[in-house]
């Protein structure tokens, strides 16, 4: 991308300066953390748990837990303690609870983990387990991983379900608690019961616009606008089927430019942010899940490649503002709407 020198500096200059976040992501800490500092990453939320064991060395261990309802707050809970104590010995690392850690973080030069789940297994049935979850300090929860659970129908649902009574009681906890509720893969009546629930604005962390991308779980623009109009944000998925709506080839930053451009005409400014969904493609993982095309555009690969969405921002004639907006500082600020 051929940018002018004074194009050039800006883009540096956002790169060093902005708050950037990423809505969704799988690595563990400290995995990834050299490609974070390159990409001059401010915090991530980080998918701890999953509402299926993915990277099972066993298929069919994979496959039963897809339906297995209990012992998910156990595993959860020994897993939550053990990360906090990864993050809380490393020198490049800091807890995400509330949204002033996310500045603390950027001027101390540490990479903030906002600890989350892709799934509400975890929780079980007892809003207690939700309530000590709190405690170890997650702050975020995707209802539902795709399949249906105790709280909601997941997005392969085709009965018209939506939120259980408990999924119910579930969103008015997290509201009160100070926790993000993230409507991606769950059922449409679902998202709609949520929106209409929630005292608080919602997180979809990693989703596109379906009309260019008609893949689950994309989203229609009436979807997208309701979600903005309640004061939420809307993550782009940086995976290639994702952008474009096939696996080959290998998306560019001019697809992730064109979602980028046709979310912001829908829902405005304020709505988007970045939910790229890096993860742990092993082969344990492509195997279970049956995903063996999976891939990110060129130059977006890793957290380190941010440089050139902010180039590429830059060339499209987005204002510093704006361009801060799309990087971290809506998501930030539905970091202070949720966690306070």
């Amino acid at each position: 991308m051929s940018l002018t020198p004074h194009q050039e500096e800006r883009a540096r200059r956002l790169h060093e300066d902005s708050i950037i976040l990423l809505a969704h992501d799988h690595f563990p800490p400290p995995e990834d953390v050299d490609a974070l500092r390159a990409g001059k990453i401010t915090g991530k939320i980080l998918m701890t748990m999953l509402d299926a064991r993915a990277w099972s060395p066993d298929p069919g261990d994979y496959r039963r837990s897809i339906t297995e309802l209990d012992g998910w707050f156990a595993v959860a809970r020994r897993t939550y303690e053990s990360v906090v104590s990864t993050i809380e010995r490393s020198s490049d690392l800091a807890v995400i609870r509330h949204s002033v850690d996310v500045l603390h973080a950027k001027q101390q030069g540490k990479i903030g983990i906002l600890l989350g789940a892709e799934g509400g297994k975890l929780i079980e049935d007892r809003i207690e387990n939700l309530q000590a979850l709190y405690q170890l300090g997650v702050r975020h929860i995707l209802l539902t991983w795709a399949f249906n659970n105790r709280i909601s129908a997941g997005e392969l649902d085709t009965s018209g379900a939506g939120l259980t009574e408990f999924g119910r009681q579930v969103v008015q906890e997290m509201n009160r608690l100070g926790m993000i509720i993230d409507i991606t893969h769950i059922s449409r009546p679902a998202m709609r019961e949520v929106l209409e629930l929630s005292t608080r604005p919602v997180l979809n962390s990693h989703t596109s616009l379906k009309s260019i991308a008609n893949r689950v779980p994309a989203m229609t623009e009436a979807e997208m606008r309701a979600i903005a109009d309640k004061g939420g944000v809307i993550a782009l998925h940086f995976m290639t089927h994702m952008l474009t709506g096939r696996f080959s080839p290998r998306a560019e930053l001019e697809d992730v430019l064109r979602q980028i451009e046709a979310i912001v005409n829908v829902g405005g400014i304020d709505c988007l942010a970045l939910g790229p969904d890096y993860l742990p493609y092993t082969e344990e993982f492509k195997r279970n899940t049956g995903q063996w095309e999976l891939s990110f555009p060129a130059s977006l690969e890793s957290p380190g490649g941010m440089l050139h969405l902010i180039r590429g921002l830059v060339s499209r004639g987005y204002s510093d503002a704006d361009i801060q907006k799309i990087l971290g500082g809506n998501l930030l600020r539905l970091f202070r709407d949720t966690l306070g």
